[in-house]
């Protein structure tokens, strides 16, 4: 696999609202094989033309979730507000990086005992030290509405686990563009579309842009799911999920049996492992939004088992990623 892309992906903050950096990194990755197009949100669209009818369109999130600066106390503490889903109490302590104009800031959440025992603590009782004594000092770097992250790093672990920041969904946008850059060597009749789309952790409007421009006939979702095999999650919600067991195919109303049907069909067929995971109602992705642009599209969801998310140190299986490369391509040759 391109570790290179993944790695670099990674290291590049995103939060909702800010994607623009990620969109140059794809650019970069892609645009000696590809035309981009894109739109004045930030979501990418790469096409690769076919001779068919089909138009397929492979979509996976570039944002991630952070904070917003809201504000500073008198004496420099900045003060933040939530962007997307998360655990406030995951950031009391950690080392964050304020994204600026002028360059990335480095700060510290404040911690003390009593954070820890509140349990009704949220992003509004976050105080950040960058090290200013006044109000006018700290904002004499850092301006309301940048975007805060996790200050962490990409590290490799046994058995080709990787640790991160924002493998969720950066490792689906990683098999995306992969994916589309095998099938320009592959045969194909299908017109195919892969996107990175933007505020998928908030309202997931790139989706609806990217759906609306591009009218697929069908589509695939790309995003990463909890799994069930560590301490505390034996019993997973959505049933049995493993790190290094394949890419997850998620049955539920919203997702086509067909199509299902067809990526679990060829996966046997090619010795491909992958997952099942069930839900009885939205899959809390863009597959959601995507389902009912215009007048409907064909969509299904391939996920990624991801350990810890929205955390500073997602977990995934590199094998997972290839293998839902792998699927992807054989069901687009097929198409």
């Amino acid at each position: 696999m391109r570790e290179d892309l993944l790695k670099t992906l990674l290291e590049v903050p995103s939060v909702s609202g800010d994607e623009f950096s990620v969109r140059k990194v794809l650019n970069e990755y892609m645009g000696d094989y590809f035309e981009e197009n894109t739109d004045s949100i930030g979501d990418s669209i790469y096409f690769l033309d076919g001779f068919g009818e089909k138009r397929i369109l492979m979509t996976a999130h570039i944002d991630e979730i952070g904070l917003l600066v809201t504000g500073a106390t008198e004496n420099g503490f900045l003060k933040v507000t939530n962007v997307g889903g998360f655990n406030a109490k995951l950031y009391v302590g950690h080392g964050v990086k304020i994204c600026t104009a002028s360059g990335e800031v480095y700060g510290s959440v404040v911690v003390h005992s009593n954070m820890l025992k509140n349990n009704e603590f949220a992003a509004s009782d976050l105080l950040i030290d960058i090290g200013a004594k006044t109000k006018e000092e700290a904002f004499s770097k850092v301006q309301l509405g940048n975007t805060v992250v996790f200050d962490t790093h990409v590290r490799q672990l046994m058995n080709d686990c990787v640790s991160a920041r924002g493998l969720d969904d950066k490792s689906g946008v990683y098999v995306v563009m992969e994916t589309l850059k095998r099938m320009r060597e592959k045969q194909h009749k299908a017109t195919i579309i892969g996107a990175g789309t933007v505020g998928e952790e908030t309202s997931q409007h790139g989706a609806v842009w990217v759906a609306n421009r591009v009218k697929p006939t069908e589509a695939i979702v790309v995003d990463v799911t909890y799994t069930s095999d560590y301490e505390g999650m034996t019993n997973a919600k959505w049933g049995e999920v493993k790190l290094g067991k394949g890419p997850v195919l998620c049955v539920n109303p919203i997702c086509d049996r067909k199509i299902n049907q067809k990526l679990m069909e060829l996966a046997k067929e090619k010795g491909i492992p992958y997952q099942v995971e069930v839900s009885g109602g939205r899959s809390c992705t863009d597959a959601d939004e995507i389902h009912i642009v215009g007048k409907g599209v064909p969509v299904v969801l391939v996920s990624i088992p991801l350990r810890y998310m929205h955390s500073p140190a997602e977990v995934v299986d590199k094998k997972d990623l290839e293998h839902a490369v792998e699927l992807l391509t054989a069901y687009l040759e097929n198409a």
